[in-house]
C-alpha cells in the first residue's frame, strides 16, 4: 500500500512539472500576449527618454503589441534598475539604463540589486558621444593648451551633470592622465551647466554632443575635443583628447537594455534580434544621429563582456578618487 501511494506521488510530481514546463513553454512560444513596458530611470524629455520612446514605438511595431515606456527616476537611475532587477522575469519588463547605475553607482554604495548577475544585458542600444565644451572666447583651442594653461597656474574648473555621473568621471581619469587640476563643478543635469557656461560662471563643461549641439551651431560655445575614442560621426574632423597627446584616452556615456535575471532564453534571443535589427536600420539611425546618439546594437554576449570591462574600470577610478555619492 505504501509503495502505491509513493509511485501515486511520484506521477503527480512528474505530472506536474510535465505540466509546468509545458505551460512555460507555451507562454515563450506565445510571447508576447501582452503588453511590455521599458523602463527609463530618468525624467522625460532627456536623451534616455527620447532613446527609450523611439525604441518603444519601433519594437511595437516588430512584437506586434504595445511596447509603452514608464519613467522611474531617482537615485541617480537606480531605483529604476532596481525595480526591473526585480520584476518578474518573464521578457515584459525590461530597463533602458545608463552607465551610472549599472557600473558607478553599485562601486560606491549598497544597492538592493546585482548589476552583473541580477540583470541581463540585451544589446547596448546607443553610445552617447562626450565632448568638451568652452566660450568661443576661452584662451584653449586644444588639449595641449588646456594642459599648458593648468601647469602655468590657471585656476581651472569644469561643470558636470553631476556627482558620480559618467562626465565627472571622465574629468577625474583625464585629471588623472594629464596631470591636471582641473576643479569639478557638479550641476544637477547638463543644461544647468551650459547655461552657466554660455553665462560665464564656469570655463569649461563636460557634456553629451546630444545637449551641446544646439548651442555649438548657434557658435554660443565653442568644442574643444571628443571624450570617445574615436570622432563623433556627426563631427569626423573634431579630434579626440586620445589624438591630442594622452593616447589610451577613452570615456563614452552609453544606454543599453536589460532584462531580470531568469529570462527565458528564448525571450532574450527573440528581444535581441529585434532590438539589433532595429538599431541597425538605416531609418532608426538617421533618426538618433540626429539627436547626438550613435546606435550600436550588439550582440548580448558583446554587451555582457563591455558591461563587466566598463564596472571594472569605473570601480577602480572611483576608488582612486574616494568617491562619495551625495
Amino acid at each position: 500500500m505504501k509503495c502505491n501511494l509513493i509511485r501515486n506521488v511520484v506521477r503527480g510530481l512528474m505530472l506536474a512539472a510535465v505540466l509546468v514546463g509545458a505551460t512555460a513553454a507555451m507562454a515563450q512560444d506565445t510571447y508576447p500576449s501582452k503588453p511590455v513596458k521599458i523602463v527609463v530611470p530618468f525624467t522625460p524629455a532627456g536623451v534616455a527618454d527620447i532613446v527609450g520612446r523611439a525604441i518603444a514605438e519601433r519594437l511595437s511595431r516588430a512584437l506586434g503589441q504595445p511596447v509603452v515606456v514608464e519613467n522611474k527616476p531617482g537615485a541617480n537611475g537606480a531605483i529604476g534598475v532596481d525595480s526591473v532587477a526585480h520584476a518578474a522575469p518573464d521578457g515584459y519588463t525590461m530597463v533602458l539604463s545608463t552607465l551610472g547605475p549599472i557600473t558607478i553607482i553599485p562601486n560606491v554604495q549598497k544597492v538592493n540589486y546585482d548589476p552583473l548577475n541580477g540583470l541581463i544585458p540585451i544589446t547596448l542600444a546607443v553610445s552617447l558621444p562626450m565632448v568638451l565644451v568652452a566660450k568661443p572666447d576661452f584662451k584653449a583651442r586644444s588639449i595641449p593648451d588646456l594642459i599648458q594653461m593648468d601647469r602655468e597656474g590657471a585656476k581651472l574648473s569644469a561643470g558636470t551633470s553631476g556627482i558620480g555621473g559618467p562626465s565627472h568621471l571622465a574629468l577625474e581619469q583625464f585629471n588623472q592622465m594629464a596631470g591636471t587640476k582641473i576643479t569639478h563643478v557638479p550641476y544637477k543635469g547638463e543644461n544647468p551647466a551650459i547655461t552657466d557656461l554660455m553665462g560665464g560662471q564656469i570655463g569649461l563643461v563636460i557634456t553629451t554632443l546630444a545637449t551641446a549641439v544646439p548651442q555649438i551651431e548657434a557658435g554660443r560655445i565653442k568644442v574643444i575635443a571628443a571624450f570617445g575614442a574615436k570622432p563623433p560621426p556627426s563631427m569626423p574632423n573634431l579630434p579626440t583628447i586620445a589624438q591630442q597627446g594622452l593616447p589610451g584616452f577613452q570615456a563614452e556615456a552609453w544606454q543599453g537594455v536589460f532584462v531580470p535575471a531568469g529570462t527565458p532564453k528564448s525571450i532574450v534571443n527573440r528581444l535581441g534580434n529585434e532590438l539589433v535589427k532595429m538599431l541597425n536600420s538605416a531609418e532608426m539611425r538617421s533618426y538618433l544621429r540626429a539627436r547626438g546618439a550613435e546606435p550600436v546594437g550588439n550582440s548580448a554576449e558583446e554587451f555582457g563582456a563591455y558591461v563587466r570591462s566598463e564596472y571594472d574600470k569605473y570601480g577602480k577610478l572611483a576608488r582612486s578618487i574616494n568617491l562619495k555619492l551625495e
